[in-house]
């Protein structure tokens, strides 16, 4: 439970609502318990499916937990950053570089790479050395704004 006494999404943060479903990363309540203790493997069973052609069959969203803004996942290749020509503009956290980092969306799932910002990208808390592959309620810190990857 959060400090207003509603429930807490374990996998994401996020507020789970009256019917045990996440607002955020729509993970079920049954399943969230599990997420805490869950192996990288058991997780993927929530990754996103792929077409046959190579991309995802359900949209996906980066969304920002302190507005709850969503933003479409819908190319390739999302930018990131404080730059009006990124496909997600950062504008008001200083924190965030011009070109911080981008989602790519490859091989049936969706990535994400730092691409050298000032003060770095966190995934899920640990600072992104490397890209790696995002999943459903993984939380990434571009500066100090915080978002949740989800999938409809």
């Amino acid at each position: 439970m959060s400090k207003s006494g509603t429930a807490e999404c374990t996998r994401c943060g996020g507020v789970v609502s009256p019917d045990g479903t996440c607002t955020v990363c729509g993970v079920s309540s049954e399943v969230q318990g599990g997420f805490a203790n869950a192996s990288r493997s058991q997780q993927d069973l929530y990754a996103v499916p792929a077409r046959k052609d190579g991309r995802t069959s359900r949209p996906a969203f980066l969304i920002a937990k302190l507005t709850s803004e969503k933003y479409p996942l819908t190319q390739s290749v999302s930018k990131i950053g404080r730059d009006q020509t990124n496909n997600i503009s950062i504008t008001t956290d200083h924190y965030v570089s011009r070109h911080h980092a981008w989602v790519l969306q490859m091989q049936g799932g969706y990535w994400v790479e730092d691409l050298g910002s000032t003060n770095g990208t966190l995934l899920n808390g640990e600072v992104l050395q490397e890209r790696k592959q995002i999943f459903p309620g993984d939380k990434l810190t571009f500066g100090k704004t915080e978002m949740v990857f989800s999938v409809e």
